[in-house]
């Protein structure tokens, strides 16, 4: 007998890798308060430039509707709820696969019924949202195609959210980079421009805006 591993040591290790990994999911480094001002700078400037980069993607989007946005100033109001609820339904699953991948719950063999299952979820949870926002955006305008149109981009933009939140950290995974640091940068660039080019491209195509 070499020695004794007790319990309160394993949850200890669980407990730091844990915040590690949501550390890392943040693009905050290891996150050590007394860490070297020089590497916390490098740990997190590095995903801030890469995400100045992805936020030009999505303005280049909002751009290419810049005449459809002036004829109709409503789609420029509700641009940010279709972003904004597309990323936290993106980060929810990314943050539940990053977990599973950690844990080996997210493997090979299971990969396809666990992106299924984050499918339905997401169809689910769009369907919801698409009703609520849309009901309310016709109501709050008076425009029932405008609530029509935001209800479909919001359930198409929160499928695509739940599908990149599972299959970025997967794919990370497969080229063994670690997921936990580089998945938000790309998931939020996916839930971000999508969610534009969607609405905007429906309001346009419906013939809501010229």
């Amino acid at each position: 007998l070499i020695g004794v591993i007790t319990a309160d040591d394993i949850l200890h290790i669980v407990s730091d890798e844990a915040g590690e990994d949501i550390l890392l999911l943040s693009g905050a480094g290891e996150g050590d308060i007394n860490e070297p001002l020089r590497e916390t700078y490098s740990a997190r400037v590095r995903w801030l430039v890469a995400n100045l980069g992805t936020a030009l993607v999505a303005s280049s989007i909002i751009a290419m509707f810049g005449a459809a946005i002036e004829t109709m100033v409503a789609l420029a109001i509700l641009m940010p709820i279709v972003a904004s609820i597309g990323g936290n339904a993106g980060t929810q699953t990314m943050a539940v696969a990053v977990r599973a991948l950690a844990m080996n719950q997210l493997t090979k063999s299971n990969t396809a019924r666990i992106v299924t299952r984050e499918l339905r979820v997401a169809i689910l949870n769009g369907a919801t949202i698409a009703v609520l926002v849309g009901i309310g955006t016709a109501m709050a305008f008076g425009d029932p195609l405008l609530g029509s149109v935001i209800a479909c981009a919001m359930l198409f933009n929160v499928i695509i959210a739940g599908l990149a939140g599972v299959l970025v950290p997967v794919l990370l995974d497969r080229l063994n980079q670690d997921p936990a640091v580089a998945s938000s940068v790309f998931v939020t660039m996916i839930t971000d421009s999508m969610g534009f080019l969607i609405f905007l491209g429906l309001a346009v195509a419906s013939g809501l805006v010229g």
